[in-house]
């Protein structure tokens, strides 16, 4: 995720930035309009940069990979970095989950006898399954379809069943992903009062994003609030 400046122009913040750097020995790696990468050799380290730069604007910008990697991203603008950066369209599932629903609803139009005029009709054999393959068509239907997502300054608005909630950023303590099964994961925020809310089960990669996008907002937020 880092990002190296390269025939850009220098941002304002760069000059007193690399001058506080210099007297806390933080090694800087890499800066961009919007972005200023330090070495932080453990997450302990990361943390306490991250506290020494806030008081100039910074807010850390967390990513699994960075951590590994000993790299720390910080940023004086995050929303203008997330414009920047190609990634998912967090508000819905993605095209895979979408379609999950029309499997079932195709494995319905196969097996209910009547349905498909090209498929001899075995009432007795094909009647339960093509029943129970509909009813998964509707429930994978409301589940898939009536999710939806939205980030506002004060809250997480989430669409589950085509019912909407809203879950307060002060309340959100922590940000986790659940194993759910093969490629597939459920995203927890975990909230005041050792609550726990369930954002809903997503294929592993989408999750990981939904995950990392909301750990970043929720923690530039609270840095914010303080």
């Amino acid at each position: 995720m880092a990002m190296f400046a390269s025939g850009n122009a220098v941002p304002p913040w760069l000059g007193e930035t690399q001058q506080f750097c210099e007297s806390a020995h933080i090694t800087i790696m890499g800066w961009g309009p919007n972005l200023l990468s330090v070495e932080a050799k453990s997450p302990q380290r990361a943390r306490q940069i991250a506290s020494q730069l806030a008081p100039l604007g910074f807010h850390m910008i967390e990513n699994d990979a960075d951590t590994y990697a000993g790299i720390l991203n910080l940023s004086p603008n995050p929303a203008g970095l997330r414009a920047q950066m190609p990634g998912f369209d967090i508000g819905r599932r993605p095209l895979g989950d979408s379609l999950e629903p029309l499997i079932w609803a195709f494995c319905s139009v196969l097996v209910i006898p009547g349905l498909d005029p090209a498929m001899p009709s075995r009432y007795w054999e094909g009647l339960p399954f093509g029943i129970l393959a509909l009813g998964l068509f509707f429930w994978e239907a409301t589940r898939v379809w009536g999710w939806r997502l939205a980030l506002t300054p004060d809250a997480v608005h989430v669409r589950r069943f085509f019912r909407w909630a809203t879950i307060p950023w002060r309340e959100i303590r922590a940000v986790e992903m659940v194993y759910h099964g093969k490629r597939q994961e459920r995203v927890v925020l975990q909230l005041e009062g050792k609550k726990r809310e369930s954002l809903g089960t997503f294929s592993c990669e989408f999750a990981k994003e939904l995950r990392n996008r909301l750990r970043e907002e929720a923690g530039w937020r609270s840095q914010a609030a303080e």
